[in-house]
């Protein structure tokens, strides 16, 4: 009989967690549409580094696979592309928050 009872019970509580936990509409508070902001993309083909999307003013810090900094690059416009010069080796490429490892042939 207790069994029973506990059965019910709970069902019963299952059944009614919908009323009890609810949130009023009136009591919801919308919030402010955020802006979309699309991460810079680089790439790195023929010894020629291209961002698209790039912050413009800042700076792009380009690594060997050791973490010497080899080069420290200006960005000019939000679709930069640059001369790279450098050997062939593997680079780490930073860029406020974005990280990216290159090889350049």
């Amino acid at each position: 009989m207790k069994r029973i009872a506990l059965v019910i019970v709970f069902l019963v509580i299952l059944s009614c967690r919908g009323f009890v936990f609810s949130q009023d509409d009136k009591n919801k508070k919308e919030l402010p549409a955020m802006e979309e902001q699309v991460a810079p993309d680089m790439n790195v083909v023929n010894n020629k580094l291209t961002i698209t999307n790039a912050p413009v003013g800042k700076r792009v810090g380009v690594f060997n696979i050791i973490g010497n900094k080899v080069r420290d690059i200006q960005i000019t416009s939000s679709e930069f592309e640059t001369e790279l010069n450098l050997p062939r080796a593997i680079y780490i490429f930073k860029m406020e928050g974005t990280t990216r490892k290159f090889i350049v042939k």
